[in-house]
């Protein structure tokens, strides 16, 4: 059984998607050969999980193989393009039909709700923002497998590293508060962002007395991390740099007590790797975002949430609903343990 995914797209996105891969294996066993074919910033994302056989950034190498099944997971032209020219029985999801692209009824659950509707993006961006169900939960249906759990295959020695190099006495709390400017909507006001810090270093919140705050961003994000963690000199403030690699930033993350984010990347590897997630949203879907046990949920409550709009009203996202909804979070029992102690 030879079956392809195509998944380019956001990278929080490749990493919530590769969670079907061990679904996969268990569904079809030592028969299957999984191919995945993804955009070159993805494939560290990918580079080390054990039940992915193959891995393409071209359409060209994946041309090597025919397969039984592709599953067309994006959207753009230039990819629907390039799956038209591979060879398979099936295609699951995406493709181009009479120039025009379209998808199968077996991903309608899908792409009814996607930038290619047969509906239109009127009664689209309606069905996503009455939409209840998870990523998870619509991705079951056209994977047909059973159930599927949050996974993330990172660098061990990077993972090794961070330990090493972020090991705390008290909580080590993560704030990933920008979107590197393209989502202004999904960043937290700086008015709010700076109460936030203050309140958790303070030992002002449920994180207790002895935490650490690490904030999470790269490029000019980082830039503007620093200059926030700059006016506190002093105090338990870190910004790491990841720059370098996604897999450090991975790996920075699974050090984390508690991640407090936007629907971002960071998100997807901080539940990807069972942190404890305290995620806030504006313009996006929060439903659509598994909570696996892991996820508290900060939803705007502004008349254009879910709206996809980059400049959505994102006022309503305080510190103080954030700090308030922190409390339901579940620490690891070391961290518990050092904020019982204060």
């Amino acid at each position: 059984m030879k079956l392809l995914v195509v998944k380019h797209g956001a990278l929080g996105d490749v990493v919530r998607t590769s969670y079907f891969a061990a679904a996969l294996r268990q569904k079809w066993g030592r028969q299957l050969r999984l191919s995945w074919l993804t955009a070159s910033a993805s494939l560290p994302l990918l580079r080390f999980h054990p039940d992915i056989d193959d891995i393409f950034t071209s359409f060209e190498d994946a041309k090597s193989l025919s397969y039984d099944r592709i599953y067309s997971l994006d959207d753009e032209l230039e990819v629907l393009e390039g799956v038209e020219q591979l060879r398979s029985d099936a295609i699951t999801g995406a493709s181009i039909s009479h120039g025009v692209p379209s998808y199968s009824e077996d991903s309608a659950c899908w792409f009814d709700m996607g930038l290619i509707s047969r509906m239109g993006k009127t009664r689209a961006d309606e069905l996503k923002k009455l939409n209840q169900r998870g990523h998870a939960d619509i991705f079951k249906e056209i994977f047909e497998v059973p159930s599927v759990r949050p996974e993330f295959h990172g660098n061990p020695r990077l993972e090794r590293w961070a330990m090493e190099e972020f090991r705390a006495t008290g909580p080590l709390v993560g704030i990933n508060p920008f979107a590197g400017g393209r989502w202004p909507s999904k960043e937290l006001r700086i008015e709010e962002l700076n109460s936030l810090v203050d309140a958790i270093l303070a030992g002002d919140t449920p994180f207790g007395q002895s935490c650490t705050v690490m904030l999470i961003g790269a490029g000019s994000d980082r830039l503007r991390n620093l200059e926030l963690a700059s006016t506190r000199t002093g105090r338990r403030i870190l910004v790491p740099d990841t720059d370098d690699s996604v897999l450090r930033l991975a790996a920075v993350i699974s050090c984390l007590d508690a991640m407090i984010t936007s629907d971002s990347l960071a998100m997807h590897l901080a539940i990807s790797q069972r942190v404890p997630t305290l995620a806030f949203f504006a313009p996006t879907s929060a439903p659509e975002i598994d909570n696996f046990g892991v996820v508290t949920k900060v939803i705007s409550t502004a008349a254009d949430y879910c709206s996809y709009r980059k400049d959505a009203d994102n006022s309503s996202i305080t510190a103080l609903r954030l700090i308030r909804e922190a409390s339901c979070l579940s620490l690891s029992n070391a961290a518990a343990e050092a904020v019982g102690d204060d």
